[in-house]
């Protein structure tokens, strides 16, 4: 009778598989943090607008989507997106994992306002002093004097959002996006043997860990310097 292949000669075989989920992990990751990044830098510069009603409405908009349950809006903007789109006389298929990082793009849009807001507010009083004199007005003002100066200061939070995006997307697992996790239970199904589960699940652990870990201690330098 042959002997059963050890748990370490499994997750060998399963490697290509399960590193081809985990590189949808991270797509889907990138791709949440574009969009978070260009409607969050928007909603950022409307919260310091220099008319009111802006900058109260992009306030409490950003309030909201912070607050919005990342699982409830994935499972909605799942749902709720076509599984086709017709653009330029074509139809496009909107593929789920797309549709996941859309889903958790909507609440970091509200992060990466705040984030955004805090930046503009720590710049000093005499810049928009010095871009007032230049006759600027407070538009050209946020975009060619302020926004640039935010820049580094930005940097870390942003990093550290990303990051906390990144291991959200295992959540996609829920709605069956063959990503790390779906992929890592679809062979366990295959395999009754109890003495797997831990060394596997511990697969996915050190995957996120070894890509999170350098990219939040980067951040950390960068918010100490």
């Amino acid at each position: 009778m042959l002997s059963e292949p050890s748990p370490l000669m499994l997750l060998w075989q399963w490697a290509p598989a399960l590193l081809q989920g985990f590189g949808l992990n991270i797509l889907m990751g990138v791709t949440a943090m574009l969009v978070a990044t260009v409607f969050g830098v928007l909603l950022g510069s409307l919260q310091v607008s220099a008319r009111p009603a802006l900058r109260r409405g992009a306030g409490h908009l950003s309030r909201l989507l912070r607050n919005l349950p990342w699982l409830v809006v994935m499972f909605y903007v799942a749902y709720l997106l076509p599984y086709e789109v017709q653009w330029a006389g074509r139809w496009w298929q909107l593929p789920d994992w797309l549709k996941v990082a859309l889903g958790l793009a909507l609440p970091a849009i509200g992060y990466v306002s705040e984030i955004v807001r805090g930046g503009v507010y720590a710049v000093p009083s005499g810049q928009w002093e010095a871009a007032q004199a230049l006759g600027l007005r407070h538009g050209q003002a946020l975009r060619y004097v302020i926004i640039p100066q935010t820049l580094p200061s930005l940097v870390a939070p942003w990093m550290n959002l990303y990051c906390a995006v990144t291991m959200s997307t295992s959540l996609a697992n829920l709605l069956g996006v063959e990503e790390l996790m779906t992929t890592l239970q679809s062979h366990l199904s295959s395999q009754l043997r109890s003495d797997l589960l831990l060394p596997a699940y511990g697969v996915v652990f050190i995957a996120f860990f070894l890509y999170i870990y350098p990219l939040s201690r980067w951040a950390k330098r960068l918010e100490r310097r």
